[in-house]
C-alpha cells in the first residue's frame, strides 16, 4: 500500500486557522500561506488544493 501525505489543521499564535501539506516522509510541501478566521475558510482552501493534486501538468521547459 504506498504512503499518502496528509493535511494539518491548525491555529497560529493570532488564533488564525492555518493548514500545512505534509508528504509521506513528514516534509512540508505546502502551506496556506495565509491565516485563515474560521475553520470553513481554511478546509475550503484545503478543498481546492485536493481538486489541483489531480491536475494535469503542463511542461513549459519544452522549447518550440
Amino acid at each position: 500500500m504506498p504512503r499518502q501525505g496528509k493535511f494539518i489543521l491548525y491555529k497560529d499564535e493570532k488564533e488564525e486557522y492555518r493548514w500545512r501539506l505534509l508528504a509521506a516522509n513528514g516534509r512540508i510541501i505546502a502551506d496556506s500561506g495565509e491565516g485563515y478566521k474560521t475553520k470553513y475558510k481554511a478546509l475550503a482552501g484545503i478543498g481546492i488544493l485536493r481538486k489541483l493534486i489531480n491536475s494535469k501538468i503542463i511542461d513549459e521547459t519544452k522549447r518550440k
